[in-house]
């Protein structure tokens, strides 16, 4: 007799007084999900069936065998759940290439509707045979998600709009707390989608590290409304030749914005990071610092691209190459338009142009707290910036 048959046995016994709903019993402890004799559950959406219907008491970890699971889960509000009693689902045998959540109709294999306190770890999650989709949509007022060692792969069709991105959060309600660490973010129209709510208080509390975005279409990460979220030591990669390509764009952000150590490699894509309207606080700038960025493309490209009220923030020790291929145009590694943002602080930046084979300074703006470097272009630099010295050198690789 497994787990679970000695639990529901028990349930129709007594009715537990820390159950949710008359006939299904509040889980708590470790179930595994599969197709062994020993197993909890048959399916996901069979262990999903049992948090809707009980809730939690305790925390839950759910282990999945080895296999392919052929099916769409949806997980809604689960009673009981809280920082304590969180819901874990991971590969039963830590690795995320032999469990496999698959499906290949539209819309999408992965559901998340008002869902909080859930986390996911070592899984795969497909959607890459269908036309249009996302691997994960996140709906309603939903939290304190958070996904380590997971692979997501969208669809491979070439799609723009966040109905194919491969991970979407939608604008219906906020979504804080949310924490992508080493995963891998693999084709799709966007990675990573996250709306925001215009009606409510911003998204907050975003992290994203140590991910690998690649062959996205239209975008690697799109935020739109949040606060101060941290993106650190990505890395992401495209063939993408859409014209208007961001591998990073930012809208709307706000505070403490942290992009640092991130690596962009969009060869035929049009810009790096792309910011507007981001305003951090003159006390707390935002931080965009160490990123190595790589664009190009037949389209005006920049590297580093600044538009609207976007103030108050430091450019600090980013390499912005412009690829050999790239249409030539003005500003290109460093743009910043006349909006109403200001206080943009640029220090020991490093621009080369493989067109011009010449390193560019750019800054209007420009304010160097270690070395007053000069405002200007100018292939034969050779300047002292906080102790390193910047030379015309072989190109950045």
């Amino acid at each position: 007799m497994n787990k679970l048959t000695t639990i529901f046995g028990a349930a129709l016994l007594t009715l537990s007084l820390n159950s949710f709903a008359g006939d299904c019993p509040a889980l708590s402890g470790e179930f595994t999900i599969g197709r062994g004799e020993t197993a909890d559950f048959a399916t996901i959406n069979d262990a999903s069936n049992a948090l809707k219907c009980g809730g939690v008491t305790g925390p839950v970890t759910f282990k999945l065998e080895d296999g392919t699971y052929n099916e769409r889960v949806v997980l809604s509000a689960i009673p009981g759940s809280s920082a304590f009693n969180t819901v874990t689902f991971e590969s039963k045998s830590g690795n995320n290439s032999e469990v496999v959540i698959s499906y290949g109709a539209a819309d999408a294999t992965m559901v998340l509707n008002g869902t909080t306190f859930v986390n996911f770890e070592n899984l795969t999650i497909d959607h890459k045979n269908s036309t249009y989709g996302n691997t994960l949509r996140v709906d309603g007022k939903a939290g304190n998600l958070a996904f380590k060692g997971v692979v997501f792969d969208g669809v491979e069709v070439t799609r723009t709009g966040t109905q194919s991105a491969t991970v979407l959060f939608t604008a219906s309600a906020s979504k804080s707390d949310v924490a992508f660490t080493d995963c891998e973010i693999n084709n799709g129209s966007i990675g990573i989608s996250k709306g925001g709510n215009t009606s409510e208080a911003m998204d907050a509390k975003t992290s994203i590290t140590g991910t690998l975005f690649f062959n996205q279409y239209e975008a690697g990460l799109a935020l739109t409304n949040e606060d101060a979220p941290v993106i650190t030591n990505n890395v992401i990669s495209t063939l993408s030749n859409f014209g208007s390509f961001k591998a990073m764009n930012l809208d709307n952000v706000a505070n403490n914005v942290i992009i640092s150590n991130n690596i962009i490699n969009a060869a035929n894509g049009s810009y790096g990071v792309a910011m507007n309207n981001c305003t951090a606080q003159a006390t707390n700038l935002g931080q965009i610092n160490n990123n190595s960025i790589a664009v190009g493309g037949a389209t005006e490209t920049y590297g580093v691209f600044l538009t609207g009220s976007t103030d108050n923030q430091v450019l600090n020790f980013n390499r912005v190459k412009l690829t050999i291929n790239g249409s030539q145009t003005t500003s290109q590694a460093y743009y910043r338009n006349n909006g109403s943002g200001n206080n943009i602080n640029m220090m020991n930046n490093i621009f080369y142009d493989l067109n011009t084979g010449g390193y560019t300074i750019i800054g209007n703006t420009y304010k160097d707290f270690f070395n007053q470097l000069p405002s200007q272009s100018n292939p034969s630099l050779s300047v002292s910036a906080n102790g390193i010295m910047i030379e015309k050198v072989s190109p950045i690789k």
